[in-house]
């Protein structure tokens, strides 16, 4: 006992509570004092030694809980119906009761040894933001957050102070020593689980964010949303004003189609065509026997777009897919592409679906894992190497998303490259240019690689787009 003892007091130190060795003492003395026979005697009473501050209480709690019950116990407590999220993820995933039960005994005992990020991304019990921040004793100062463009800086110093790319780490080598235990494919399958959860939680501290953003600036939020929808952002849209804002895709898709292009095509009947008849009539002495007409036919432009549906955008990217299903609807010859740190093709889900069906297969992980961070660098090089041919001389390429890269390297030569074979480059940004240079954006870097960026953030910029834009 003294040696587990002991070792619980350094996984106290590893997560952050301060430990003297008089106060390890004193609770040897404590568990001598109480036994061993009743669990929560014995938690009261290296609580009582061990935590000096309100704020490792929770720390203190849940490292018990994790390290000191029989496996057999946690593992029962965790399979019923208001125990593990992870539970839940196991069944969907095909485990059986049997496998589930002996694997959160070893990831219980894992995850005493593990950080606070990485143990709540494992997903043995239910937690929140809030509690996370608290067990990982992060403080970050959220009273500067006074303006919205500021919730991806201040979610970026969370993610980083809670030390998610640690966190990550733990994960993978986790995965390598569950190998042995559960074979390659479970322990794969797990691995996968196990990187959605990290990628939900990341996502959680952004919403976490946003929410602080709006409990601390009531009457900034409450303007803004008292303001028309045509000057309203569209990051703060409500279902019901998206929906209203179809109308003008609808009207952008049509003007859209209606600029097409004019060559002329030699046909069997039409105008005169005097330059080439004249021509052919050179082999017959200048008697033109061999008439040569035109036609002014419609070619229908070639569009290719990508579209960004990263969480950062969440309300912009489904109007945006609601953008993207009516242009595909519209035109013959158009390819659609999502991503967010991974490139997928839409195309052909949104010709089998209804609109609403396709956008919500798209956003919910249909084509692409929807819960990572956004990488425009790696989605532009991913395009160039798998659908460089989708681009030509007759192709149009519209980029929508807001340009931000997390951090990751912006490879603006792959952009450049697809600018080479397009015919034009167009990117709407729902973020206006003084944004550009703030934080993770990027679009500094693709902005040279653009014929035209229009910044589409509201209504009424849509509609300017609508009436200014000339392909």
């Amino acid at each position: 006992m003294l040696d587990r003892l002991l070792e619980f007091v350094a996984l106290l130190r590893q997560n952050g509570v301060r430990l003297s060795p008089a106060e390890t003492l004193d609770a040897l003395r404590a568990v001598d004092a109480v036994g061993l026979d009743d669990p929560r005697a014995l938690q009261g009473a290296l609580a009582a030694t061990l935590v000096k501050r309100a704020t490792d209480e929770a720390v203190f709690d849940e490292l018990y809980e994790l390290y000191f019950f029989r496996q057999g116990d946690f593992a029962s407590r965790a399979m019923r119906p208001d125990g593990a999220p992870l539970v839940e993820e196991l069944r969907a995933r095909g485990f059986t009761d049997d496998e589930i039960e002996a694997l959160l005994a070893v990831l219980a005992d894992e995850a005493s040894r593990m950080s606070p990020t990485a143990r709540m991304g494992l997903g043995l019990r239910r937690g929140h933001v809030e509690a996370l921040v608290r067990l990982a004793g992060v403080q970050v100062d959220l009273g500067r957050l006074v303006n919205p463009l500021q919730i991806g800086f201040f979610t970026q110093q969370l993610v980083e102070r809670l030390q998610f790319r640690q966190a990550e780490t733990e994960l993978n080598h986790l995965r390598a020593r569950l190998e042995r235990t559960l074979g390659t494919a479970r322990a794969d399958q797990l691995a996968s689980l196990l990187v959605d959860n990290l990628g939900r939680l990341r996502a959680a501290v952004r919403r976490w964010v946003a929410d602080e953003f709006e409990r601390r600036n009531v009457q900034f939020v409450e303007q803004w949303r008292e303001a028309t929808l045509a000057e309203k952002p569209l990051a703060q849209l409500s279902e019901e004003e998206i929906a209203r804002l179809r109308d003008e895709v609808k009207r952008l898709a049509r003007k859209l189609r209606q600029m097409a292009s004019l060559r002329p095509k030699v046909q069997r009947r039409g105008r005169l065509d005097a330059r080439k008849t004249l021509r052919r009539s050179l082999r017959t002495g200048g008697v033109p026997f061999d008439l040569r007409r035109r036609r002014r036919r419609v070619e229908r432009p070639r569009l290719v777009i990508l579209c960004d549906i990263s969480d950062s955008v969440r309300n912009v990217s489904r109007f945006m897919l609601q953008f993207v299903y009516l242009l595909q609807d519209q035109f013959a010859q158009v390819r659609s592409f999502v991503f967010v740190s991974e490139l997928g093709e839409t195309t052909d889900l949104f010709r089998r679906h209804e609109i609403g069906r396709a956008i919500e297969l798209a956003y919910g992980g249909a084509v692409v894992n929807v819960f990572a961070n956004s990488n425009f660098g790696r989605a532009f090089r991913q395009f160039r190497e798998r659908f460089a041919e989708a681009v030509s001389s007759k192709t149009t390429l519209i980029v929508i998303g807001d340009g931000r890269n997390n951090y990751h390297p912006p490879e603006a030569w792959a952009l450049g490259e697809l600018r080479s074979r397009a015919r034009r480059v167009l990117w709407l940004n729902p973020e206006p240019p003084l944004s550009w240079a703030f934080g993770d954006s990027a679009m500094r870097e693709y902005e040279p690689h653009c014929d035209r960026i229009e910044v589409v953030q509201n209504l009424a910029s849509l509609k300017k787009v609508v009436d200014q834009l000339v392909l």
